[in-house]
């Protein structure tokens, strides 16, 4: 194996940890991966208890959001006769490799290393966002804010039934459907739906809105595979729920698969669309009983309930007609206007 071929084809990665094992031994190894591991403490829990059967090791150290310093990445650990450790420090992995080992020693290491899982905290919800990378589709986790969200006092009256209904079915378990929420930009959707992923005790999947085309690429479906009985979001999906062609092969005709028929029978996936265009322009198919669990076209807050939220937020606006929820919630901020007074050009004709 030429030493160019060690190098990761993957987004930011230093050391691929397959190619790396079969250079260093060349053999195919046993792979086991442990997720949701503090790998810092579980790396510096390696060194204590077995740096003297330590034989080499690589690391890759860069600048990381995650830890908001120069840290580690990727390290790797070769450890007597030929198992290998990679934490994935990035991705809260660690992955062992091995071929001829023997299997309590693996799990010697391994059972000390599981000791520092992580559990999502239940105050801070957690989505994964969908990234392309050279390997296909892959998802990454991110925390959220918990919006502090009064369904009530945020939105019109007509909503608090449907919202039952959505918290209902999203928190069933082995259930599928689709949930289709509209309306003006800044009338509160993004704010419901950050609520929601902090109300639900199932893994929510994001899809953002440059990946749009995604929803056709059969790298999706291994990824949903692989996250069962999940919530499937979708923002700024107009062109996902407007647009069908006649090949089969549509946005639309994909979000069918997954939410309806045999294909959602095994996944369970819920799905979230979200969208600013008129709920007549979607597709019919996507609104078929059975298929949706609900509906909903958000609108500006009517005048009774948005004096009452202005006025508990401290603002003293006397409010006369609907209004936008986050015009209520800026009120102290300075509005903008695109328009510009430009003097015409031209020529004066005298008579």
């Amino acid at each position: 194996m030429s030493s160019h071929e060690v190098f990761a084809n993957r987004d930011s990665l230093y050391l691929n940890e397959h190619t790396l094992y079969l250079a260093y031994y060349n053999v195919i190894p046993n792979v086991i991966c442990e997720p949701n591991i503090n790998c810092k403490k579980a790396q510096d829990w390696l060194l204590n208890n077995f740096q003297n059967q330590i034989k080499d090791n690589y690391y890759k150290k860069r600048f990381l959001q995650k830890f908001k310093a120069v840290d580690f990445d990727d390290v790797f650990y070769f450890i007597d006769e030929d198992l290998m450790v990679n934490f994935d420090h990035i991705n809260d992995v660690v992955r062992f490799l091995f071929r001829k080992t023997e299997m309590f020693k693996v799990n010697e290491i391994k059972n000390g290393i599981t000791k520092f899982k992580t559990r999502k905290s239940k105050n801070q919800p957690i989505v994964s966002l969908l990234v392309s990378t050279s390997k296909g589709i892959d998802t990454k986790p991110f925390e959220i804010n918990k919006p502090k969200l009064n369904i009530s006092d945020n939105y019109n009256d007509d909503f608090i039934e449907v919202h039952q209904t959505i918290l209902k079915r999203l928190n069933k378990k082995n259930d599928k459907g689709l949930v289709l929420l509209h309306g003006k930009p800044g009338t509160g959707k993004t704010s419901y739906i950050r609520y929601l992923i902090s109300s639900v005790k199932k893994d929510v999947i994001f899809l953002p809105p440059n990946m749009a085309s995604a929803i056709t690429n059969p790298d999706l479906i291994s990824v949903l595979v692989d996250n069962p009985n999940s919530i499937f979001v979708i923002e700024d999906a107009e062109n996902i729920v407007v647009d069908r062609e006649n090949d089969g092969n549509s946005p639309v005709s994909a979000i069918l698969n997954i939410s309806d028929g045999l294909l959602a029978d095994c996944l369970n996936i819920q799905i979230i669309c979200s969208f600013n265009t008129d709920i007549s322009k979607v597709d019919n198919a996507l609104m078929r009983k059975g298929r949706l669990i609900a509906k909903y076209e958000f609108k500006e807050l009517e005048i009774v309930k948005a004096q009452k939220l202005s006025t508990k937020l401290g603002f003293s606006l006397n409010i006369n007609s609907p209004m936008l929820l986050t015009s209520i919630y800026n009120q102290d901020e300075k509005e903008y206007n695109n328009k510009k007074n430009f003097k015409s050009v031209g020529f004066k004709i005298s008579a």
